[in-house]
């Protein structure tokens, strides 16, 4: 009884790591050239001996120490796959995204879409205020820019460059510093689980209203983490500019920063598909919402009663 209990209340959470799981060990082991021994004896060798040149063991000849010098030590852990994920999302980027539109297509065929019952639309209350909604909107519309101008990087080397391809550049660069505080107010502002663990006002008032199902808990902390990745790994990038002196040095970290970039940025188009679709697919009446900040009553019994019992409550808190 204790087994059933524990996999019904969990089985968002089995199916999803099991899943990954599953496509990690197909995408690790058949889709990919990193040696990733080396992966991750490089990260532990980052953490606790602080060294970032990558060279994990003393070189055995004047030759090794020349290579790692002109190429950076173990040249085959890293360049080949970052080479070769350049090249290949020029070609089949897009069936990432016929990937992730299937998924969602077959979500809405086999879940429909769910229209809430609605007789007196005037009965409207407020769910978002805003602020709530400016971070919401201003987080999408920056992941958006960064998704394309973004791709003018992948792009560039087919494109041969130009001013354009400089501006979308620059453009994207930017635009990952501004959205440095817009990602860490979403990640705060969507942080529902925050009110299981800090029971004051200023909590209820900056976090949106409700709680989390199991698969919107999973995506949420999988945007805070790929976003961390996505920013921490930009902003190396951009700033770490190896010359003829430091190349040796530090050029392996902004390899392994590249290969953490190009992950990160590809778990997060699914954050991004699934807001699309949760805000005009899923549930109608959900987009207008999502502008206005409010919802009719019906609409919140039938669709988000967690929502209204909590907006119900700090209302009666106040009166």
């Amino acid at each position: 009884m204790e087994n059933s209990s524990f996999f019904s209340r969990n089985k968002a959470y089995i199916y999803t790591f099991a899943g990954l799981g599953l496509v990690g060990f197909v995408f690790l082991e058949f889709l990919m050239i990193i040696d990733w021994n080396y992966f991750i004896k490089y990260k532990l060798h980052i953490l606790f001996g602080g060294n970032l040149d990558g060279v994990l063991t003393p070189p055995s000849s004047s030759y090794e120490a020349m290579s790692n010098t002109a190429f950076g030590p173990n040249y085959e852990a890293f360049a080949p796959e970052i080479i070769r994920a350049s090249n290949e999302r020029q070609l089949y980027i897009w069936w990432v995204f016929v990937a992730e539109i299937a998924l969602f297509c077959g979500m809405y065929l086999f879940q429909g879409r769910r229209t809430p019952v609605v007789k007196n639309p005037n009965d409207q209350v407020m769910v978002f205020n805003l602020f709530q909604r400016s971070v919401i909107w201003l987080n999408v519309l920056i992941m958006i820019t960064l998704i394309i101008t973004g791709f003018n990087i992948t792009w560039g080397l087919r494109s041969g460059g130009g001013e354009l391809a400089f501006l979308l550049r620059g453009t994207h660069e930017i635009t990952g510093l501004i959205w440095f505080p817009i990602w860490l107010l979403m990640s705060i502002v969507a942080f529902k689980d925050s009110k299981l663990l800090f029971k004051n006002s200023l909590t209820k008032k900056i976090v949106i209203p409700g709680s989390y199902k199991p698969m919107k808990r999973i995506i949420y902390y999988f945007f805070v983490i790929m976003g961390a990745g996505l920013l921490v790994s930009g902003f190396i990038i951009w700033f770490l500019h190896p010359d003829a002196y430091t190349h040796a040095h530090f050029i392996q970290f902004k390899r392994m920063m590249l290969y953490v970039h190009f992950g990160s940025s590809v778990l997060l188009m699914f954050f991004i598909m699934d807001f699309v679709y949760s805000a005009l697919v899923a549930v109608k009446g959900n987009y207008k919402g999502l502008v206005s900040g409010k919802y009719p009553r019906e609409h919140l019994e039938q669709i988000a009663p967690d929502v209204l019992k909590e907006l119900e409550e700090k209302k009666g808190k106040m009166a």
